[in-house]
């Protein structure tokens, strides 16, 4: 390999920086995958046990669990399309609204479960800069919820929820409830804002790191 003009080759330099580039192409592809594996693992092994005898061949191979759970989640949906799978679906949500605690759990699930399903619909609205956790330093925020009658009416102003999540796993994180003045909207997108988040600030632009 020849050098550069006015400078030395260093083989140290150039074994770490090879090594270095070897991690952040491969790594990201491992990583992938490992996921992808344990997640239709764990579906695997929770489905598995419900397979009938006439279905045991999908127990064959590896995703024949997750494969069956699809299946039938389709199958569900398209029966909760017509007027006896609605009637169904609506006499269990008032048998679950009828237990304290339950109730509470299975609400929020399904609201962010509805956000999954409808794609056109997202959850975070626009990305903003917050001031947070201290005076002087800032974070990304997402908006969630413009409508916080329910809170605002406490303190008599207009608040608007902020989501700030933790960086690098952005499911973990802050709920603020802030007036307009508290933050300042990004000219960048939420997705890529997210990406910024989960990359610790590394991503510039569209998958493009900072320049050196």
């Amino acid at each position: 390999m020849d050098s550069l003009p006015g400078k030395q080759f260093n083989f140290f330099t150039w074994l770490r920086n090879s090594f270095l580039t070897g991690v952040a192409l491969v790594l990201p592809f491992v990583v992938t995958v490992s996921i992808i594996w344990l997640f239709v693992t764990f579906i695997d092994n929770n489905v598995e046990p419900l397979v009938p005898n006439t279905l045991a061949f999908l127990k064959s191979f590896p995703g024949g669990g997750l494969l069956l759970a699809l299946v039938t989640l389709t199958l569900v949906g398209a029966l909760a399309g017509n007027l006896v799978g609605r009637w169904l679906v609506d006499g269990a949500d008032r048998a679950i609204a009828n237990l304290p605690l339950v109730r509470s759990i299975y609400g929020g699930a399904k609201q962010v479960f509805k956000q999954v399903a409808a794609p056109e619909r997202t959850s975070f609205k626009q990305a903003v800069l917050v001031e947070f956790p201290l005076p002087g330093s800032y974070a990304i925020g997402f908006i969630t919820n413009e409508n916080t009658a329910e809170v605002a009416t406490d303190i008599g102003a207009e608040l608007i929820a902020v989501y700030v999540p933790q960086a690098p796993i952005p499911t973990s994180g802050f709920l603020l409830y802030l007036p307009r003045t508290a933050f300042k909207p990004l000219s960048i997108s939420p997705d890529e804002a997210l990406k910024r988040v989960i990359s610790l600030g590394i991503i510039r632009q569209d998958g493009e790191p900072p320049s050196k």
